[in-house]
């Protein structure tokens, strides 16, 4: 939902993600996400890219270090350093910021806060937006792994499209297994039939399940219940903690 307001509203600012680990920041502008970053260069990018293997070793040390200091991503630094190309850069920074902005949809428990402030873009006038935020949020959990381990669907629930659900499911780009699968929500195929329709083993139904329930395109509910439940957000249905914008 903070990534729905940024890009309903158009807000321009930070949104700060706390958690057991450095703090995850998302720069946006006019509704559009900028960046995703954090202090600590290990957490963004553990491993050296092959990309970066012609560059000076002091470098790219000098940038993570300014990372550590500032948030800003090690690989617009080098850009800037003109260490490489500035489409490079913004495609990493692209590719290892939404594999790091993954990790907040697994973690067990996340505190969020959005500070409204055009200042925090001063040092990134230079970056393009992602205007599309509904299809960046889903890129980042089409990379969340061991989703058994954080969301339990029994395989006898029911998904069914929320109210506002198949409106939001039109405008995304599907693979072609998304667009299946989001096709046997009638709000009486449960889980286990979706899968056994689609000849899935049920670990990737609940991979894919849980994407749309994320969205909340989707609300799953038990098979005996015969009134639809209350509404919840993702951050109550995986019992986390959410601060909204005050």
């Amino acid at each position: 939902r903070a990534l729905q307001a940024i890009s309903k509203e158009k807000l321009t600012g930070l949104l700060r993600s706390f958690w057991e680990q450095e703090p995850i920041d998302l720069l946006a502008r006019d509704g559009e996400i900028i960046f995703v970053s954090t202090r600590d260069p290990e957490l963004y990018c553990p491993e050296t890219p092959a990309s970066l293997a012609e560059i000076d070793v002091v470098s790219v040390a000098r940038a993570r270090d300014q990372q550590r200091e500032t948030g800003t991503p090690f690989f617009l630094t080098l850009a800037r350093e003109e260490g490489m190309t500035r489409e490079a850069a913004v495609e990493h920074m692209q590719q290892y910021g939404q594999k790091l902005f993954s990790q907040l949809w697994a973690a067990p428990r996340v505190w969020i806060m959005f500070e409204k402030n055009a200042d925090l873009l001063t040092n990134a006038a230079d970056v393009p937006g992602e205007p599309n935020v509904r299809d960046w949020a889903l890129e980042t959990l089409r990379l969340v792994e061991n989703v058994d381990e954080i969301a339990h669907f029994e395989p006898a629930s029911i998904p069914a499209y929320t109210k506002d659900g198949f409106e939001r499911v039109q405008k995304l780009k599907l693979t072609p297994d998304e667009a299946q699968f989001a096709s046997q929500f009638n709000g009486t195929r449960s889980v286990q039939q979706i899968a056994k329709n689609l000849r899935l083993d049920l670990k990737s139904a609940r991979q894919m399940l849980f994407r749309f329930v994320a969205l909340e395109i989707v609300e799953c509910w038990p098979a005996s219940t015969a009134a639809k439940p209350e509404q919840k957000s993702i951050f109550q249905r995986f019992g986390r903690m959410a601060r909204p914008d005050r």
